[in-house]
C-alpha cells in the first residue's frame, strides 16, 4: 500500500514538514505501507520554508515595518536562492500573528514593512520574487508596498494619502516616477491562498475583513474603497481570482509592476514533486489546523484533494478542527479525524501533544483501511 502524506501546517502550533515526518515515522512501523511524503503551503505563512527546502540559497533577516506604526519594529526574514529569486511573504513582516488580538486596527494596517522587504531583497540581487500572499493583517490594496517601492499615491488635492485601508477611496492619482528601473525590470509571482476577487460580495473586505478586527462599518468602508481601487486597475485585474488575497495586494502590484497571479496551492505542490509522488498511490492524507469553507477555496488541503481526485486516488484528512458546517463527504474526502475538538487552548496548540495526536490518528485511519 502506497500512503501520500501531503499535511500542510497546523496554523500557530507545527509545520507542515513536522507534521509529515510524524506521521511517517508512525507508517514506517506499517507492514507493507510505502510512504512518500510531499510538504503543503498554499501561499500563505509557512510557503518561503516550504519552497526554500528544495532550494540553494540563504536565509537573510532584515529590520523592517510593522503592520501598525505602534507596534515594534519587525525582523523578518526571505530567502534568496542562489539563481537570484527571492522567496518572501507578507506574513513575516505584514502579517496577522504580529498584531494582538486586541489591538488590531484593520483601517490603518498596511504593508510597508513587506515591501521594505522586498527592497532589500532586490539589493541583495534578486531579479525575481515569488511573494506568499496569506496571513496577512492589512487590507491596503498594497499600498504600503508601492510606497515602499518608490510610488506615491495622492488625493484630489494633491495630498499625500497614508498607505492604509482607510485611504484607499481617497486615491486620486498614483505619482509612479519614484519607482527605480531595477524594480520595473525585477519579475514577480503572486502566490494566493484564496480565490476571491477584489470588492464584492466574495471580496477582500467582506469575507476576510472581520478576522482581521474590521467592524461592519468598516466592512462597508473598505469594500468601497476596494471598489474604488478596482475602478482604477480595471476589471481584468479586479475580478481575476485571487485579487482579494491579503487585502487585495494583487491589485495595485498587477496594476503597476511586472506581475504574475497564480494559486499558491498547485504550485507548491508541482515543486514539491505532488505529480510523481502521487504514481501508483493507493490513499492520500492531507490535513490543516481547521477544516471549513475556506479549505475549499485555494487553501492547500483543498488543493491537494483536487489533484488526489483527478487521479482517482482517495483522501482522507486529519485536522485540528472541522467546521459545523463542513462535509467532508461533500468536499470529496474518504474520512477526516478531528484531533483537537473540545479541547483546552493550550493543549490544543501544544506542539508535541498536537504531533502524538496526529500520530495517533493516522495509526486508526490506516489500520482501519487496511
Amino acid at each position: 500500500m502506497k500512503v501520500v502524506l501531503a499535511f500542510d501546517k497546523f496554523k500557530g502550533s507545527v509545520t507542515s514538514r513536522q507534521l509529515n515526518d510524524a506521521a511517517r515515522d508512525v507508517l514506517t512501523h506499517q507492514e507493507g505501507v510505502e510512504v512518500t511524503c510531499v510538504p503543503v503551503a498554499d501561499g500563505g505563512d509557512g510557503t518561503t520554508s516550504v519552497l526554500a527546502a528544495s532550494m540553494q540559497g540563504r536565509w537573510i533577516t532584515s529590520p523592517t515595518m510593522p503592520p501598525l506604526l505602534n507596534l515594534p519594529p519587525v525582523a523578518a526574514s526571505y530567502f534568496l536562492c542562489d539563481d537570484g529569486t527571492a522567496l518572501i511573504e507578507v506574513a513575516a513582516a505584514s502579517g496577522l500573528t504580529l498584531v494582538p488580538p486586541d489591538g488590531r486596527d484593520i483601517m490603518r494596517a498596511n504593508s510597508l514593512g513587506t515591501g521594505l522587504l522586498m527592497r532589500d531583497a532586490l539589493e541583495h540581487g534578486a531579479q525575481h520574487i515569488i511573494l506568499g500572499l496569506g496571513g496577512s493583517a492589512t487590507c491596503d490594496a498594497a499600498m504600503g508596498i508601492m510606497c515602499a517601492l518608490g510610488a506615491e499615491f495622492l488625493d484630489a488635492d494633491h495630498r499625500h494619502l497614508f498607505p492604509c485601508g482607510e485611504s484607499l477611496g481617497k486615491i486620486a492619482h498614483i505619482e509612479v516616477a519614484g519607482i527605480p528601473q531595477t524594480i520595473k525590470d525585477c519579475r514577480f509571482t503572486l502566490l494566493t491562498d484564496v480565490d476571491n476577487p477584489l470588492n464584492g460580495q466574495r471580496g477582500a473586505a467582506r469575507i476576510y475583513g472581520p478576522q482581521k478586527g474590521a467592524s461592519p462599518e468598516q466592512v462597508e468602508l473598505l469594500d468601497e474603497g476596494l471598489a474604488h481601487v478596482a475602478g482604477i486597475v480595471g476589471s481584468d485585474i479586479a475580478d481575476k481570482p485571487g485579487c482579494g488575497a491579503a487585502g487585495g495586494i494583487p491589485a495595485l502590484m498587477m496594476h503597476l509592476l511586472n506581475c504574475e497571479l497564480l494559486p499558491g496551492g498547485p504550485y507548491v505542490l508541482a515543486a514539491g514533486g505532488m505529480d510523481k509522488a502521487l504514481n501508483g498511490a493507493d490513499l492520500v492524507i492531507t490535513g490543516e489546523g481547521r477544516l471549513d469553507a475556506q479549505t475549499l477555496m485555494g487553501k492547500g488541503p483543498g488543493c491537494v484533494i483536487t489533484i488526489a481526485r483527478e487521479r482517482g486516488i482517495p483522501v482522507a484528512a486529519i485536522c485540528g478542527m472541522i467546521a459545523a458546517d463542513f462535509d467532508p463527504a461533500e468536499a470529496g474526502l474518504a474520512a477526516a479525524i478531528a484531533v483537537s475538538d473540545g479541547l483546552p487552548e493550550d493543549l490544543a496548540m501544544d506542539p508535541d501533544s498536537t504531533l502524538e495526536r496526529v500520530a495517533q490518528a493516522v495509526t486508526k485511519l490506516i489500520n482501519h483501511d487496511t
